[in-house]
C-alpha cells in the first residue's frame, strides 16, 4: 500500500512537473519580467511629465499641425491595444525560432529604432487623437487600466510568442516578444515628443 502511494505521490509531481515545462519559444519567467518592469517604468516616466499639468499646458500645441500633450497621449492610449493584438496575432505567422542572441539583439534594435525621433512617421488614422481626453487626471486612470491589461496579458499570455517571426518595415523580422517590448518604447518615443512640447519656449508657464 506504502509503495503505491509512493508511486501515485511521484507520477502526481511528475506531471505536475512536466506542465510547468517551457517549449520551445515561450516567454520565460525572465522576458516576463523584463516586458513588464519596463511596462512600469515607462508608464511612470509619462505620468510624471504630465500630471500636474493645467488645462491651457495640457492642451498647448506648439503649431497648427503639431500634437498637444492631450493628443500625444491619447495616441499611446490608443496604440496600447493595437500592439498587444499584434503580439497575440503572431501565432498566425511563420514558426521561426532564433537563438537568444539574435533575440536580445533584436529587442535593443527595435528600442533604439523607436527612441530616435529624427525618423518620422504618420500614426494610422484609427490611433489618430480625437479629444479624448479633457484632463491628464482622466488619462491617467484610463490609462492605468489599460496598462495594467497589458501587464496580465504578459503575465498569462501561453503563446510561444518568441518562436514566431514576421517581417515589419525598417525593423525586419521581429517576434510577438518584440512587439510586446515595441509597447514601452513606443511610448517612451512619445515621452520624447511631449518633452519637445514641454520645452518648447511659448509652452505656458
Amino acid at each position: 500500500m506504502k509503495k503505491l502511494l509512493s508511486t501515485t505521490i511521484l507520477m502526481a509531481i511528475w506531471v505536475i512537473g512536466s506542465s510547468f515545462t517551457l517549449k520551445e519559444g515561450d516567454l520565460t519567467k525572465e522576458d516576463r519580467k523584463y516586458i513588464n518592469d519596463y511596462l512600469k517604468q515607462s508608464q511612470k516616466e509619462l505620468f510624471t511629465r504630465i500630471k500636474n499639468l493645467s488645462h491651457e499646458q495640457w492642451t498647448f500645441k506648439a503649431t497648427e499641425t503639431s500634437w498637444s500633450p492631450a493628443e500625444i497621449c491619447e495616441h499611446i492610449f490608443k496604440a496600447e491595444s493595437s500592439l498587444i493584438s499584434r503580439a497575440d496575432a503572431m501565432d498566425t505567422t511563420i514558426w521561426s525560432p532564433r537563438g537568444e542572441d539574435y533575440v536580445q539583439e533584436k529587442v535593443q534594435y527595435v528600442i533604439d529604432f523607436l527612441q530616435n525621433r529624427e525618423r518620422k512617421f504618420n500614426a494610422p488614422e484609427r490611433l489618430q487623437p480625437e479629444s479624448q481626453f479633457s484632463t491628464p487626471k482622466a488619462f491617467i486612470s484610463e490609462f492605468k487600466q489599460k496598462r495594467g491589461e497589458s501587464i496580465t496579458y504578459v503575465n498569462e499570455v501561453e503563446k510561444p510568442l518568441k518562436g514566431y517571426y514576421k517581417d515589419f518595415g525598417p525593423l525586419g523580422e521581429i517576434s510577438g516578444y518584440h512587439w510586446l517590448v515595441f509597447i514601452s518604447a513606443h511610448t517612451q518615443r512619445h515621452i520624447k515628443q511631449l518633452d519637445e512640447v514641454l520645452e518648447n519656449p511659448d509652452f505656458p508657464i
